[in-house]
């Protein structure tokens, strides 16, 4: 059995793949399913649903559950939808750790960060790619969301940037460099305020054998946060652009394989962009705004 938030909210077994009807029933079983099988009261699930309550909320969420219990009768799954009498009310799903593909995509990526973290490069690189075979898109698509549950969807969303690039990192580790190029442009091309990927852009160039590529990245990166958020690079940036211009190797290789250490817990990604810049070593640059942020999403 797998549930599905990454991309459209489904429900699959080995026969059968059904997406969930109606966005408020979608809505209501995604607040379930990112509070990992935890006990949701009424209040929490409304605040889910509604920026604002109506004041038919409670009816409504009356309804979305009876719904939702009805499709998950379909799977037999029914019995799992657990009403909560007292206190205010509430609901829970019994689900498995792994029976949730977000939950899984969540595990794998510490796992992959944890390997990384330990120089072992392969295997980070195989659990990665594993994590990222979980993603079919967007977190939560087409539910009906507050904007207190969008964050979390979004939180999921920069997650995988983050793996994604995690990704790139232990490939580079590996020495991989010039086909790289395209999935790094491919993560600027959603995300262009992330240093990180333009550092990885301008490795990839140099060394691949591309030298005037990576000084053209710098160029690009420069230009992009300057004109948009009238940012200057991180000190981290400046040094990777003067070892290129010095022709040191072993600098340049260094931090790819070095600084992932210092990046921040996956449980908590950083909000997505332009909101924070994210610098090559995944602390915030000095001129940068740094909200704390909790999982949105991820």
């Amino acid at each position: 059995m797998l549930f599905r938030l990454l991309g459209s909210v489904r429900i699959e077994n080995t026969e059968t793949s059904t997406g969930v009807k109606s966005a408020p029933v979608r809505g209501v079983l995604a607040a379930l399913l990112l509070d990992e099988g935890r006990s949701v009261p009424v209040e929490r699930l409304m605040k889910s649903l509604w920026d604002e309550s109506p004041d038919s909320a409670r009816k409504n969420l009356r309804l979305h559950v009876a719904r939702l219990r009805s499709q998950l009768t379909a799977f037999s799954l029914q019995e799992r939808l657990i009403t909560l009498r007292g206190g205010g009310g509430g609901y829970r799903l019994l689900i498995e750790p792994d029976e949730v593909d977000a939950i899984r995509f969540k595990r794998l990526a510490a796992q992959g960060f944890a390997e990384l973290r330990a120089r072992r490069t392969g295997a980070a690189e195989a659990t990665l790619k594993e994590s990222l075979g979980l993603w079919q898109g967007p977190a939560g698509q087409d539910c009906a969301a507050s904007e207190q549950m969008t964050a979390r969807f979004a939180a999921l969303d920069e997650l995988h940037l983050t793996v994604r690039e995690r990704l790139v990192q232990a490939r580079l580790s590996l020495g991989r460099n010039l086909d790289l190029v395209p999935e790094i442009l491919d993560i600027l091309a959603a995300a262009p305020f992330r240093e990180t990927s333009w550092a990885h852009l301008m490795r990839a160039h140099y060394l691949g054998g591309n030298a005037a590529g990576a000084i053209s990245a710098w160029t690009s990166a420069t230009a992009t946060l300057n004109d948009h958020l009238g940012l200057d690079p991180s000190a981290e940036l400046r040094e990777l652009h003067l070892s290129i211009l010095r022709r040191d190797d072993d600098a340049i290789r260094g931090p790819s394989s070095h600084h992932q250490s210092r990046h921040p817990d996956p449980a908590r990604p950083s909000p997505p962009w332009p909101r924070r810049l994210l610098p090559i070593d995944g602390k915030p640059a000095a001129n940068s705004a740094d909200p704390a942020m909790g999982h949105h999403p991820a």
